[in-house]
């Protein structure tokens, strides 16, 4: 591994800007795997892709110094992959999008990107612009020559004075060299944007569950019922019946409906993934399947069970030790395997193909494209 001194680091502006830049990004973690955020302000905002932060959590965030931070979902950009994941304020730098922000940039020129490769925390690559403005599905991408990897996506695109070319969003599978990010000038918009949701009221941060609940302070309730609130202030669900004295509730979007209970030191979430008929019930190649589907990280760690005809999705915690922010997330992928896995499943547990292969991967979500182009988001 390389050292370098003070003196080295001060003689070189471009190491010195990597070094200020490496300080500024965080790793980004939740049970799907690790991509990478950056510091966008000192109020503790974090800007990464759309497909790392895809709901509001929550997320373990790592800062370069080593810290440990829960982090919350804000919004996420319904036309680019962006996101907003917050954290608690950090009194560390951050990449300022209203004045460190680049579209001057050409082919040929030398960029750098910073991330979490592989798994490789907080390492720096460098390669060059290859085409500025490469249009993919209408939208217009930086592509560049530069090594991107699983763990990379969310991270920053700079040049050699640390302006801020891009946002790694993609790369093209089975092939070298060919990265793609979103645009500097596009992910400074859509902060501004999200910041003028937050200050209208529009958009708001659950910064409570930031703070990790105490159980010896804080009924198991109580915090269930904060966990509630937050997702149905952020939209993801509405309340159809509570009775919030027993911990129980039961939440609905679109045709889904969540129960939760919190009852005699468990927590519990559960909801109605698809109906299962009486062939399905005898059949085991299907029994056995979903057994090995159960618990793994293709559903975040969430449990299968056979119900009344009914194929449901779980989640169980003690209510000792439990915070806000683990209450949300148990929450918020219940509703979203009910939401979307039903799809999924069918495809998984009967076709066996390629798209269940597919469907199987939380590491790395495909990105749609005609099949003779093998695009893969990272």
């Amino acid at each position: 591994m390389e050292t370098t001194t003070m003196d080295e680091v001060l003689s070189d502006p471009v190491r010195a800007m990597m070094r200020l830049r490496s300080s500024q990004i965080v790793a980004i973690q939740d049970t799907k795997g690790v991509g990478t955020g950056v510091l966008v302000g000192p109020d503790g905002w974090v800007l990464t892709n759309k497909h790392v932060a895809p709901s509001i959590g929550p997320y373990r965030v790592v800062l370069a110094d080593g810290k440990d931070m829960h982090g919350v979902g804000v919004h996420q950009s319904a036309h680019h992959d962006l996101a907003i994941v917050k954290i608690a304020p950090s009194t560390g730098s951050f990449l300022d999008l209203g004045a460190e922000v680049t579209d001057e940039h050409h082919v040929g020129e030398e960029v750098y990107a910073l991330g979490h490769p592989r798994g490789c925390r907080f390492s720096v690559a460098r390669g060059i612009i290859s085409n500025p403005y490469r249009e993919i599905e209408k939208e217009y991408f930086i592509q560049t020559d530069v090594n991107i990897n699983p763990g990379n996506s969310g991270g920053p695109l700079v040049d050699r004075a640390g302006k801020l070319v891009g946002i790694v969003t993609m790369m093209l599978s089975n092939a070298q060299g060919l990265g793609f990010a979103v645009p500097g000038h596009v992910a400074a918009d859509y902060l501004r944007y999200v910041r003028r949701l937050v200050r209208h009221g529009v958009v708001k941060v659950p910064e409570a569950l930031l703070q990790k609940a105490e159980a010896e302070q804080v009924p198991a309730e109580d915090i269930v019922r904060q966990a509630v609130n937050a997702l149905v202030e952020a939209g993801k669900a509405s309340i159809e019946e509570e009775k919030p004295e027993e911990g129980f509730f039961k939440l609905k979007q679109r045709s889904v409906v969540v129960e939760v209970r919190c009852h005699e030191g468990l927590f519990t979430v559960s909801g109605q993934l698809a109906a299962v008929g009486p062939s399905e019930r005898a059949d085991a190649r299907f029994l056995t399947k979903l057994l090995e589907l159960s618990g793994s990280r293709d559903v975040g760690g969430a449990s299968f069970s056979l119900r009344e005809g009914a194929l449901v999705a779980g989640l169980m915690r003690p209510t000792a030790g439990l915070s806000g922010l683990e209450a949300l997330w148990a929450l918020d992928l219940v509703l979203h395997l009910a939401l979307e896995w039903p799809t999924k499943l069918h495809a998984l547990l009967f076709s066996g193909g390629p798209q269940a292969q597919a469907s199987a991967d939380p590491g790395y979500p495909i990105l749609t494209l005609p099949t003779d182009e093998a695009w893969r988001r990272m």
